[in-house]
């Protein structure tokens, strides 16, 4: 269920004779919020495969052997390399200290992105990744595949709420709403006259936000039951006196 809440300010400007950051007319600016629990249907884990050798050979060969013992783990399981994305291997010389130079071996390591489409396998991949001695970086984070559609319902619950409390405040005022003069995605109120393009200021658009229930989460062994995704909008109406 959408739970909508709204922070806003009122701001009325007259024209004046000095030029102004500001439009030189009435008007209310005000931002709405959505919010909606959503439970996960897919998930991405990231991880870097790391080794170490006395020689670059010895290390990236390793790493080679590693992957290899992963994507037979990953088939076990029913999963394909199309789960898979893995980044270029890097290479690094081991010294011996910060002022001795002396190349002690080298180290190898490869990024890798694994995504899940079905979370039963969540808790079984985790727990391998876990319990391999050569994987660090374990990091993980949960989506919708229908993302895009809640984008656009948050979109336009926001717009809504954002109207109805401009509404409810320029009633108050004994003022009525005109036009929309602009609006942004913005997540938060910040600056007036940067948010809007006044003055020379850059717009900063928002974005969907994906929040974890347990903002802690990250690297855990269970999937979330729920996450919550967030959309805010700003609005500036011109008021009718």
């Amino acid at each position: 269920m959408l739970r909508l809440t709204t922070a806003f300010s009122l701001l009325v400007a007259a024209a004046s004779v000095t030029a102004s950051p500001l439009p030189d007319f009435p008007f209310i600016n005000v931002t709405g919020q959505a919010t909606l629990e959503v439970v996960p249907d897919k998930a991405q884990i990231r991880f870097v495969l790391r080794q170490t050798g006395a020689t670059a050979e010895q290390a990236t060969r390793a790493v080679y052997r590693q992957g290899e013992s992963l994507l037979k783990f990953l088939q076990a399981q029913g999963l394909t390399e199309k789960a898979l994305d893995a980044a270029q291997i890097n290479k690094e010389a081991l010294y011996k200290d910060y002022q001795d130079r002396t190349i002690t071996g080298y180290e190898a390591s490869q990024p890798i992105t694994l995504t899940l489409t079905n979370l039963e396998q969540y808790v079984t991949v985790m727990d391998y990744l876990f319990t391999q001695p050569q994987i660090f970086s374990i990091h993980s984070s949960f989506d919708h595949s229908k993302r895009e559609e809640f984008e656009l319902t948050l979109s336009e619950k926001a717009g809504a709420d954002a109207r109805a409390r401009a509404n409810r405040l320029a009633a108050a005022q004994g003022v009525k709403l005109s036009t929309v003069f602009a609006i942004t995605e913005n997540a938060g109120f910040g600056n007036l006259a940067g948010d809007f393009g006044f003055g020379g200021g850059q717009v900063s658009y928002g974005r969907m936000e994906k929040m974890s229930a347990d903002s802690g989460m990250a690297g855990a062994l269970l999937a979330p039951k729920q996450i919550t995704l967030q959309k805010s909008v700003n609005v500036i109406y011109k008021l009718n006196p």
